[in-house]
């Protein structure tokens, strides 16, 4: 039997598109009609066929692996999934013809001879020009929408394109904006608000948790306020408000009162609320030095030791733990545990729609106006009595309650994702800059639950495979043993539904 393995490629998280399991169902039945075994299967998840070539990691390793001579052909759906670039497909087919690899597409068929390398050479080149000529109108039809005030693909919470292509309001989303302008003009803090809206299991347009730089974003988005914003055009009352302008400005007042100046920035912990001392179980908090020549160095310290209450937990240096963290974690964001981790989240969310009390709110809320209506109509007829104005008041302020609930739960349960969305989510972190400092503090906040940090070197780490919140017990995990260096790994339910967390004993 033939030798082959199978390529899918999901070209964008923001478009619609054949998705990779449609993709790889037509390529096994296709390797049943014409007898060939597949053994492996290779998707790159939300990647460009024409500027992303270095970012297609799966493609790459198929290509790499090819020489190993384990399969004899590729198998992809279309000509366009092995990719939109002429030079950069003819490159990689020599390299796999070399080897004695054929590329074949299960959904266009090419002929043998010379019949099919004009069909092939034509399909490659209609596949360039098309991904060249939609960059070209993409961008083209961005400008004119702006210059007329259209919605114009930019995710904004509490938005959506309307039926007359503005910008609409949606009204369960806009709940959760006045709820963050409302919480952070009555004085709360921005992570805060984050984490209020983290513990109710809301998410942003982009399906991800709310952090305070979301929150600040938010309060700085003067399109909550009515203004059209894309580019450099900007239209005042260009499209339909969800706070007062006085509002938005208050909470920039607000906003500049505690911002703190670039150059008195403190220096960013990034383990903070997730460090603990495995003597002691407190905090891991933020400390510096100065050494003879006069330079800073900066620690994590023990709060038990920081304290004087007993502790004698060593300082660690910060670079060199957060240094171990973020390999750490990029170390385990392999293909494989990437499609575990999505799976689980598709569970976890899955769980939370159908177990939502959304829909006895809202018959409640039907019940809750239809006494409305009764005790209006029966003003209507002449009964009037201060108990009755009582009760209506309750009830008014009940529906209330329930409308805001309601909105916030319909939002919550807009916020689903499927499988690829998800793994380019994913994917998206196991590319990050171990280097820059927002993809170090991004990858922290994502996937680290705690660490638990001892003297002799040895860490007990927790990573989230979904969105846990508070640092999760560890009761649970072995004790550590002596003398191996070898990880000990292991696997505990989390706090909410399907939420699993790994846990690992290593040493740094």
């Amino acid at each position: 039997m033939k030798t082959a393995v199978a390529y899918a490629r999901y070209s964008s998280s923001g478009q619609r598109d054949v998705s990779i399991d449609q993709q790889l169902r037509d390529i096994r039945a296709y390797a049943d009609r014409e007898g060939f075994r597949i053994v492996h299967e290779y998707a790159d998840h939300a990647r460009s066929g024409y500027k992303d070539l270095s970012a297609r990691s799966a493609f790459l390793s198929m290509i790499s692996a090819a020489s190993s001579g384990a399969f004899d052909t590729i198998l992809c759906w279309k000509v366009d999934r092995f990719g939109r670039s002429r030079a950069d497909s003819a490159m990689f087919k020599r390299e796999l013809s070399a080897l004695g690899v054929t590329v074949l597409y299960v959904m266009e068929p090419i002929p043998t001879g010379a019949a099919g390398v004009l069909t092939e050479g034509m399909l490659e080149t209609f596949a360039e020009w098309y991904s060249r000529n939609l960059s070209e109108n993409v961008t083209r039809g961005m400008n004119d929408n702006a210059r007329k005030c259209l919605y114009n693909g930019t995710k904004i919470l509490g938005y959506t394109r309307g039926p007359d292509n503005h910008y609409a309001i949606v009204p369960e989303e806009a709940a959760v904006v006045r709820k963050v302008f409302s919480r952070y003009l009555a004085g709360y803090s921005a992570a805060t608000i984050a984490r209020e809206l983290d513990l109710s299991g809301l998410h942003t347009s982009r399906s991800v948790r709310f952090c305070p730089q979301t929150i600040l974003r938010m309060i700085s988005n003067e399109r909550y306020a009515g203004v059209y914003i894309w580019g450099s055009v900007r239209v005042p009352d260009g499209m339909p408000a969800i706070i007062s302008h006085s509002d938005w400005e208050a909470a920039q007042k607000m906003k500049q009162k505690t911002a703190r100046h670039v150059e008195q920035r403190a220096v960013d912990f990034l383990l903070t609320g997730k460090s603990f001392c495995g003597l002691c179980g407190r905090a891991m908090i933020g400390d510096s030095g100065t050494s003879r020549s006069g330079a800073t160095h900066y620690y994590y310290c023990c709060q038990g030791h920081k304290s004087r209450t007993g502790c004698e937990k060593k300082s660690v240096r910060k670079e060199v733990l957060e240094d171990f963290i973020i390999d750490f974690i990029l170390a385990r964001l392999t293909e494989e545990n990437m499609e575990q981790m999505a799976d689980a989240i598709v569970r976890e969310m899955e769980d939370r729609a159908a177990k939502s009390p959304l829909r006895s709110m809202q018959h409640e809320l039907a019940e809750t106006e239809s006494k409305i209506r009764n005790i209006n109509n029966a003003i209507a007829a002449g009964v009037w009595s201060s108990s009755t104005a009582s009760m209506l008041a309750d009830l008014e302020q009940t529906a209330s309650d329930l409308r805001d609930s309601i909105g916030l739960l319909s939002f919550q349960e807009s916020q689903g994702l499927d499988r690829d969305r998800v793994l380019f989510f994913l994917h998206k972190f196991s590319i990050m800059d171990r280097n820059k400092p927002d993809d170090r503090r991004k990858l922290i906040h994502m996937f680290l639950n705690s660490v638990y940090v001892y003297d002799d070197g040895r860490l007990k780490i927790l990573l989230n495979t979904s969105d846990g919140v508070a640092p999760f017990p560890t009761d649970s995990i072995p004790d550590l043993s002596d003398g191996s260096d070898n990880i000990t790994s292991g696997v505990l339910a989390g706090t909410h539904p399907n939420q699993l967390v790994l846990w690992f004993i290593t040493r740094m």
